[in-house]
This record gives C-alpha cells, sequence and structure tokens, in this order.
C-alpha cells in the first residue's frame, strides 16, 4: 500500500511540474500526449522529428494536445522550417489556446515565424475575439533564413509578465527577444498546438520536437544568454546578409505600382524576390524609359539592403505616408529610397536594373484599371501571376477594394497562384453572438475565388424576408478574403435572436454573376 501511495506520489508529482513533455521517441502523436486535428497531415520522420506531410495545394494544417497550465510555467520547444519564412509560409505555436481547432480559437496566445520577410523575427501575439494584438516584436532578422532551426523559450509569471527566448542554429545560449507584462491577460487555457501555413512546394517542410510545458522555475526565469547581434551581420543560416551579385532577368519583379496618389500622397513600387535565394540589391536600380532611352535612373540603396526568397519590399520616397494611407502588415516590409523616378499619372514605363541590364520592366497605363473603378486616384495596379510575362494583356489589375485598394508589402489581393480553386463562399461558423464575449461576436463570410476584379454585392434578410442590412454594395474583392457581419441592422441596432439569410451576387469582369444563399443563427445570450 505505501509503495503504490509513492509511486502515485511520484507520479502526481511529475505530472504537476511537466504538463506536457513530448520527444516523439516512442515513434507517434497518438498517445502519451494525444495529439488530434490535421493527423493524417504529419507524421514522425527517421529523425523522431514531428513532420508536416506533402500536400497537393496551398492551406494551413494544425495539431493541438490538451494543456491546462497557462501561468507561472515555462513552455520550450524545437522549431526547423526548411525555407525562408515568408506571409504564405509560415508557423504558429500556440502556448493558450481555448478551442482544440486552432483554425477557430477566440482566446490565445501564440509565438508567430514568418511575414516580416528580411526583418523576421519571433513575435508573441495575443487573440482576444477578433482583436489580434502584437505583445513582444523580437529582435529583427534573428529569424529571417533561408533555412531556420531555433530552440524557442517562453516563461510566464504568475504576475502575468511574458519573456521570450530563443536560440538559433549554431548558438550556445539563448537571446532575449523582449518582454511584456500584459494589461489585458487571457487567464485560462485547455489547449496547446501547431499550426503551419504554406504554399505547395513548403508543405512539407515544417518540423517539430522536444515540447515541453512545465512550472517556471528559477533556472527557466534566468537562462544562459547572449547579446543578439545587430540583423545585418547575421550570416545566411541563421539571417542577415549575402555578398553583391548580378540579379538575373525575373529574380526580381515589379509586383505592384501605384502611380497616381490620392492628395498629398506619394508613389510606390513593390518589387518581390521570385527566386529561390537571398538577394543584396546594392546594384538595383529603378528608372524609365522616355523615347526609346533609358531615364531618371535611380539607386535604391548605397548600402546594399538584402530580400529574402519570395518575400515583398515596398519602395517609397516617404513609407510613413503610405503606411498612413493604407492596411500594412509589415510595417517593415519598406525600403525608404532617395528617390523613385517621376511616374506619369495616365501612362508609362517602370525598368527595374541590375547594373545596366533590364532584369524587369513594366508598361503601366491608367486604362489597365478595373473597369468598376470610377475614380482611380490612390488605386495601386497589382500584379496577377509571377509565371506570366509582366506585361502579358491581365497581368495587373487595380487592387481591391476591400484592402483598400493597394497592398504595399504582402501579398497582392489579386494574387493568383498557379493551383486552380473553385469559386467559393463559406460561413466560418453558421452561428454567432454579437455579445463581445469573444467567442463568435461576428459572422465570417469567407470568399476564395479564380478570378480577380469580383464585385460583390451581399444583403441579409430576415426568416420572413425583411431586409435588414446590405454588408457590401459593388465592392471589388480579391481573390481571397473575409467579409464581416456583426449583427447590426442599417440604424446600427442589434437584431433579435433567429435565422437570417445572406444573398450574396458576385459579378466578375466579363458580366458573369454567381449568386449563393447561406442561413445563419444570429444567437444570445439569456
Amino acid at each position: 500500500m505505501k509503495k503504490c501511495l509513492l509511486l502515485y506520489a511520484i507520479f502526481y508529482w511529475n505530472f504537476a511540474e511537466c504538463q506536457v513533455n513530448e520527444t516523439f521517441n516512442d515513434g507517434n502523436f497518438t498517445s502519451s500526449p494525444t495529439w488530434g486535428g490535421d493527423v493524417s497531415a504529419f507524421k514522425i520522420n527517421s529523425s523522431g522529428k514531428l513532420q508536416s506531410m506533402k500536400s497537393d495545394s496551398s492551406g494551413s494544417k494544425y495539431l493541438s494536445t490538451p494543456n491546462s497550465m497557462g501561468s507561472d510555467c515555462t513552455w520550450e520547444f524545437t522549431v526547423e522550417m526548411g525555407f525562408a519564412p515568408t506571409s504564405s509560409n509560415l508557423t504558429r505555436i500556440y502556448m493558450i489556446a481555448d478551442k482544440a481547432d486552432l483554425n477557430v480559437a477566440s482566446n490565445a496566445y501564440f509565438i508567430q515565424i514568418g511575414i516580416d520577410g528580411s526583418t523576421d523575427s519571433y513575435d508573441l501575439y495575443r487573440l482576444k475575439g477578433s482583436t489580434l494584438t502584437l505583445l513582444i516584436k523580437g529582435v529583427e532578422g534573428r529569424a529571417s533564413a533561408s533555412s531556420l532551426n531555433t530552440r524557442v523559450k517562453i516563461n510566464r509569471s504568475s504576475t502575468g509578465k511574458w519573456e521570450l527566448w530563443s536560440r538559433n542554429r549554431e548558438e550556445t545560449a539563448f537571446s532575449k527577444e523582449g518582454e511584456k507584462t500584459d494589461a489585458s491577460p487571457i487567464l485560462s487555457t485547455s489547449w496547446f498546438g501547431v499550426q503551419c501555413v504554406f504554399t505547395k512546394t513548403r508543405s512539407d517542410l515544417f518540423y517539430f520536437d522536444d515540447f515541453m510545458i512545465k512550472k517556471l522555475t528559477a533556472e527557466d526565469a534566468n537562462p544562459t544568454v547572449v547579446v543578439p547581434v545587430d540583423s545585418t551581420s547575421i550570416p545566411e543560416t541563421g539571417g542577415g546578409t549575402v555578398p553583391v551579385a548580378a540579379i538575373a532577368k525575373n529574380e526580381i519583379l515589379i509586383n505592384e505600382l501605384l502611380f497616381n496618389p490620392r492628395g498629398d500622397g506619394v508613389d510606390f513600387l513593390e518589387i518581390y524576390n521570385n527566386s529561390d535565394r537571398s538577394i543584396n540589391l546594392g546594384n538595383l536600380s529603378v528608372a524609365t524609359i522616355k523615347k526609346d532611352t533609358l531615364s531618371s535612373i535611380k539607386r535604391i540603396s548605397t548600402s546594399g539592403v538584402t530580400i529574402l526568397s519570395h518575400c515583398y519590399l515596398a519602395l517609397s520616397s516617404d513609407p510613413d505616408n503610405i503606411k498612413a494611407e493604407y492596411f500594412t502588415k509589415d510595417a517593415n516590409a519598406f525600403l525608404k529610397v532617395p528617390a523613385l523616378p517621376a511616374f506619369s499619372n495616365d501612362l508609362g514605363v517602370v525598368v527595374l536594373l541590375s547594373d545596366s541590364s533590364i532584369i524587369d520592366q513594366f508598361n503601366y497605363s491608367e486604362k489597365l484599371h478595373s473597369p468598376l473603378i470610377n475614380n482611380p486616384d490612390g488605386v495601386s495596379l497589382e500584379r496577377l501571376s509571377f509565371t506570366t510575362a509582366t506585361n502579358e494583356p491581365g497581368n495587373f489589375i487595380s487592387a481591391a477594394g476591400a484592402v483598400g485598394y493597394a497592398t504595399p508589402g504582402y501579398k497582392n489581393s489579386q494574387y493568383k497562384g498557379d493551383d486552380e480553386v473553385s469559386d467559393a463562399v463559406t460561413l466560418v461558423s453558421k452561428t454567432f453572438s454579437p455579445d463581445n464575449d469573444g467567442v463568435e461576436d461576428q459572422l465570417i463570410i469567407r470568399y476564395v475565388l479564380n478570378k480577380p476584379g469580383t464585385l460583390a454585392n451581399i444583403t441579409v434578410y430576415s426568416s420572413g424576408g425583411m431586409q435588414v442590412k446590405q454588408i457590401s454594395k459593388n465592392v471589388t474583392l480579391g481573390t481571397e478574403g473575409d467579409l464581416i457581419w456583426d449583427g447590426a441592422d442599417e440604424n446600427a441596432s442589434l437584431m433579435p435572436t433567429g435565422i437570417y439569410i445572406l444573398y450574396i451576387a458576385l459579378t466578375d469582369m466579363n458580366g458573369h454573376t454567381q449568386k449563393y444563399r447561406k442561413a445563419c443563427v444570429l444567437a444570445h445570450k439569456f
């Protein structure tokens, strides 16, 4: 009897001290602990690591496991990504989540690796309802790499203070990324997990190992550290600079152009690294062509800026002006240049030069804008495809109105990948309760479209046929995104509990209309 009690005491102490201890040495992730989610999309590889499996298309996948430890504790894990993280290829590790399905978690904390391009970092976010808040912005460049391998440690004290640490490949000690005491904390959790967002070619290049969640100790609170070096001096395997070399044709592409800004706005030119290597832009220039002669040649940088593979960079003489005018996903995906050539407001030519060689050229015109655009001022032209020639008819079109008519520094609203998708409109959840409790407070209408420049008209009706709200009227959409209904009518009054019908009409640029009817339930708590 005493022996049994002793064994129980040892087991209970270990469980209390370490909620999750997963090394995958048993060759599976279906027991001790049990992981759920997209289980068919992961495997344990020959190295004993959790690895994502090949997908036939772009998308996302996740795994989660129960965890009730969310305060006065430490999370630690190893992450590898066999590519340079980007906004299209990123990973999130959820320390705290209120739902097993991480795609619909509404109260969570997670580390995100990927979205910043050449200045990528390890960042801590809080998701509360529909509000996403960046709590800790890690050291810029620490997560910029042609391939990434790092050990991450996160501490959360009983007083709510977060600390974030990382130890990159070849480093022997942790570097402190930052700390923050959360003024609006989430105090409970049920799940821990990983989420991978990927393009088809990167879908099987995510690796995870040695997860540990345990009670915070004095040793964890004061790990051996090194002082992070400046991101520009980190080697490419850890993120940073590469030698200046000639840029081949189509390695750097013109991706977006704003040539007719509103009022006191300024022009911007967005470029994209279409290659599989990091490229130093020290010999890159922008020019125009007048009377068949290169004119107004402007070198973009005298110090040499590196752009990672498959990343975006918006060039402007006044990035702050652009950031104030348009939504920006990454404030660091901008380069302030001494000057750009003067772009005509009706038509002209933009040329990218590597030394004296033309590597891309865009013959732009106001006539390339969507015929649905009444006033092109402040509307950028976006590239649809990287595999189609720059000046192929139809490869540039107006940025979608749903994103504010420009997407500086991140994926174009009208971007169309090589993988075809079926035109589709779905509701993320068919039931929502707009009571501001952070759980399904809004109805999210998600669209994924083959054709850019689609015009959306969405109207909400009661079950009795009365028009309640027009969510969108002649709004141009990108190829994918979300539209929201907050449950209110045209007078901003919250509608009663009941079934509502969404009438959705999507009209493409050729005048073809697709119609959808979607039913939803608006619920209230009693």
